[in-house]
């Protein structure tokens, strides 16, 4: 029997099962859609997901979910229950690894730390050892509904609720810390392991991976400090430098352009070079803050299910893929189902609306009371961490920092921020004797050219960056961050980029020279 016979699917051919279909590409195009291409055996998934529950038959296969890293599908069964199959990309991680990682810490989750997490039902992180011939997991459908389809038209106390429940969740992950940094699986996927189920092995989080980081040969753990952590991190983009990588999404400013900021590798390895002298040096004060802690850093409306009779109340959270035990203080931040447009008030206490309100027009009222209302739940938050997270609370706090700056930025030098990582370590050398430092010299010396050359990088990064904010404010084409746009908004994004790109090529290229290095410089022309 064919057992793909019949299968109704209400949006795809089969064929389109296996590639990506929820949208396009502004650049990059055939690279994106080749790193989201799974090839697998279908008939045999239905059959594995009817198994897994005791079904006859599968019934009916739905492409439900196309995120940056896995293809998810809603499978039914004969008599009417439902499983979710998520197989990930070959963009996802490093095979074996992240899928192994994922159902473990899932487990870990939901019964260790009693967790709204979605039961896994069978799974296989070995996809030339199985006959679906890929990566899977099979788990419970979650579920309730998405927080994005309430949030909206719920009240105020019950945003207030949801809140609650988060700040409670993350409470119970920042009290669950680690001895070492890494990812955490199973014991069997990690034979060196001796603990009773679960270990922290290497590492699967996204920076050592994403933008071509995956194919370096590079330390990728487990760490049993924080500062052999933090150097792998530098002695990892030293190798992405050395090996010519180029950061291939939307840059933070328009470099290597004609008068621009140069990025080049020399000055890649020095500001690195000088981060490792000083990495144990410059942590964070507050060493409660750099405990091993698994934490969910994508916590958005999507990923949050509620019940639809009581929406006040979380049912379940989904998307652990990449969950890594990493120190706290490079993982928390406000949740991004609270994240909104606006200024951050500047102190916590009752946010107020505007003094001219009721002079003001019903929709300029309307967007006051909505700003209003994003600005009180941010306070609300944080003095919800400060009761009862009091570690989170503080290492948030600490992002403003110069310990917190300096020790993070040199995770971004394959983004060009390489300029702001040398004026963090000048800024360190003017508080080393003030600032609470070791009693010791300080470990770097500029020279004075070294200095000047440093601080003219600096403006000309400044300079790039607010060149592509007005790239991106003239083009209005931009949706997302790596250039993915809808198939219905794909023409209209196209036509508006190459008019946005003309303008600019028109304004800032003096000579034909400039206009081909400027061509050759930008990232979204292909």
């Amino acid at each position: 029997m064919n057992e793909t016979k019949g299968i109704a699917d209400s949006k795809h051919d089969l064929e389109a099962l296996n590639r990506f279909t929820s949208g396009r590409w502004l650049w990059n195009e055939r690279q994106q859609l080749a790193c989201r291409s799974v090839k697998f055996d279908l008939s045999t998934l239905l059959r594995l997901a009817a198994s897994v529950i005791g079904a006859r038959s599968c019934t009916q296969v739905l492409k439900v979910s196309e995120g940056q890293y896995n293809k998810v599908f809603q499978l039914t069964m004969d008599d009417g229950r439902e499983i979710i199959a998520k197989l990930p990309n070959p963009n996802a991680g490093r095979p074996h690894f992240t899928t192994a990682s994922e159902v473990a810490t899932m487990d870990f989750l939901k019964n260790v730390l009693n967790l709204p997490v979605p039961r896994v039902y069978a799974w296989s992180s070995r996809a030339s050892e199985n006959p679906l011939g890929a990566e899977y997991i099979l788990m419970e459908k979650q579920a309730g509904v998405v927080l994005t389809d309430v949030w909206d038209t719920i009240k105020g106390k019950q945003k207030v609720q949801i809140l609650d429940q988060v700040v409670d969740i993350e409470r119970r992950l920042a009290a669950t810390k680690f001895s070492k940094f890494g990812s955490l699986y199973y014991k069997d996927d990690l034979p060196k392991i001796r603990s009773k189920r679960f270990g922290i092995g290497p590492t699967n989080h996204r920076s050592f991976f994403d933008f071509g980081r995956g194919d370096l040969d590079i330390e990728r753990g487990p760490w049993p400090t924080i500062t052999e952590y933090m150097t792998a991190i530098a002695r990892r983009e030293i190798a992405a430098a050395k090996s010519g990588l180029r950061y291939p999404l939307m840059p933070e400013g328009l470099f290597y352009g004609p008068r621009q900021y140069q990025p080049s590798l020399s000055k890649k390895l020095s500001s690195l070079g000088n981060y490792l002298k000083m990495a144990p040096h410059v942590l964070p004060e507050n060493k409660a803050t750099h405990a091993s802690v698994l934490w969910h850093g994508d916590l958005h409306s999507q990923n949050i299910f509620v019940d639809p009779e009581d929406p006040a109340r979380i049912v379940g959270i989904i998307d652990w893929q990449s969950v890594s035990a990493c120190p706290l203080f490079m993982q928390v931040g406000r949740p991004a189902f609270l994240d909104y447009n606006g200024p951050v008030p500047e102190e916590l206490g009752k946010v107020s609306l505007p003094p001219n309100f009721d002079s003001m027009d019903p929709d300029e009222q309307r967007k006051a009371k909505a700003l209003h209302t994003a600005q009180t739940l941010h306070n609300l938050y944080l003095v919800r961490c400060l009761q009862v997270n009091k570690t989170v609370f503080q290492a948030i706090q600490g992002q403003s920092t110069l310990r917190h700056q300096v020790s993070v930025v040199p995770g971004l030098v394959l983004m060009d921020y390489e300029p702001l990582l040398n004026s963090l370590l000048r800024d360190v050398e003017k508080q080393w004797e003030n600032g609470g430092f070791p009693g010791m010299p300080f470990p770097l010396q500029f020279s004075g050219e070294e200095i000047q050359q440093q601080e003219q990088d600096s403006e000309l990064w400044a300079q790039g960056v607010e060149l592509m904010d007005a790239f991106v404010s003239d083009t209005g084409c931009f949706k997302h961050w790596d250039g993915r746009v809808s198939d219905v908004d794909y023409e209209k994004s196209r036509r508006e980029l190459d008019e946005g790109v003309k303008r600019f090529l028109e304004r800032e290229a003096r000579n034909d020279e400039e206009y081909r290095e400027w061509l050759k410089a930008l990232p979204f022309v292909d």
